[in-house]
Formats: structure tokens, C-alpha cells, sequence
């Protein structure tokens, strides 16, 4: 038993612990779609999770795409379905490189503009992605990102293209835009 406990404390630090947490309550991802031209609406994600490691600098947002909130059930329904195929593909992920020491470095209050240049992983398509955020930190311990402006993704780079397709069907619509506008505010401690 004490050789367990021992190789226990040995691990935790290798477990997360020198991790900063996305705070997924003080957290959202919305983006933007327009159909026919003419209606524009916003969505969103109930579910998202993140870390941030401290030693390398990776961060982590995970998108549970199950978890489409997008105002109507049965729209819900079909974007699991036929766009995300959230059978095959659950959830989205988007890593990037954080400057680490310059968040450290900050005071209480003061904000900074960083670049992100990462990677989002979705639909089993891997395709390059940057934000823009300001990082605030805050007097809790928190550190809140928020984007600038959005980021695009392409649907098609993503391998989207029939799902949109089977939904502009299912709803009878002229079309849908195949450009998403994605935007966040995102907690980290």
C-alpha cells in the first residue's frame, strides 16, 4: 500500500495538475449561419472542456458537439446527424500554442491582445485556424479570452458539404452559407 501512495505523489504532477482548466460554466463557443441569403442565426455549444498546460504552453478547447443549441430540437437533431455525424465524430478540438510566461507575466487587470495559431480537429478533418483574443486577467486567478473578432471555418474543409446539403434539403431552403463565422469567451484558472 505505501508503494502504491508513493508512486501516487510521484504521478500527480505529470496528471494535470500543472494544467490551468477551462471553466466551462464562465465559458461559450457561438457561431453563425445564414440561410437563403436573407436569415442569419446564432448557435452555440452547452458542452466545452479545455486545459491549458502550463509546462508547454499546449492549450485544449473540446467542443461536445452533441451539444448543439441552436433554438429549434428537431434542427438540433439533424445538425447531430447529418452535419457532425456526432456518432462517427463527438466532438471538435482546437489546440493551439499559449505564451505561458506572458500570461504569468500579467497583472491583475490588465489585458493583452495575443494571436492564436492552431489547428481544429473536426469531422476527422485537421485544418489550420488563428484567433485573435484579448486575455484579461483577472483578480480571482482567472484568466478570460475573449476573440476579437470571429475566425472562419469552410465547411468544405471539413468534409461538410453533403451534411449541409442534407439539411438545406431537409428544411427546404435555397441554401446555406458554407462559411461559418466561430467566436468565443473562454475561462481559464
Amino acid at each position: 500500500m505505501k508503494q502504491l501512495l508513493c508512486a501516487l505523489v510521484f504521478l500527480l504532477p505529470l496528471s494535470g495538475l500543472n494544467a490551468m482548466d477551462l471553466k466551462a460554466d464562465h465559458s461559450s463557443l457561438s457561431f453563425a449561419t445564414v440561410k437563403n441569403d436573407a436569415i442569419a442565426e446564432t448557435m452555440s455549444f452547452s458542452s466545452l472542456a479545455g486545459n491549458i498546460d502550463e509546462q508547454t504552453g499546449k492549450a485544449e478547447i473540446v467542443v461536445g458537439l452533441n451539444s448543439i443549441v441552436s433554438g429549434i430540437d428537431i434542427r438540433n437533431e439533424r445538425m447531430r446527424k447529418y452535419l457532425f455525424e456526432t456518432d462517427k465524430f463527438p466532438a471538435a478540438t482546437y489546440s493551439a500554442i499559449v505564451d505561458v510566461p506572458a500570461l504569468k507575466a500579467m497583472a491583475v487587470g490588465e489585458q493583452k491582445t495575443m494571436k492564436l495559431a492552431g489547428a481544429l480537429v473536426m469531422h476527422g478533418t485537421s485544418a489550420p485556424m488563428s484567433f485573435e483574443v484579448i486575455v484579461t486577467k483577472r483578480d480571482d486567478g482567472m484568466y478570460h479570452a475573449i476573440t476579437v473578432s470571429p475566425s472562419f471555418v469552410n465547411t468544405k474543409d471539413f468534409g461538410l458539404i453533403a451534411g449541409v446539403a442534407k439539411l438545406r434539403s431537409l428544411a427546404g431552403l435555397k441554401n446555406i452559407g458554407l462559411i461559418v463565422p466561430v467566436s468565443f469567451s473562454v475561462m481559464f484558472q
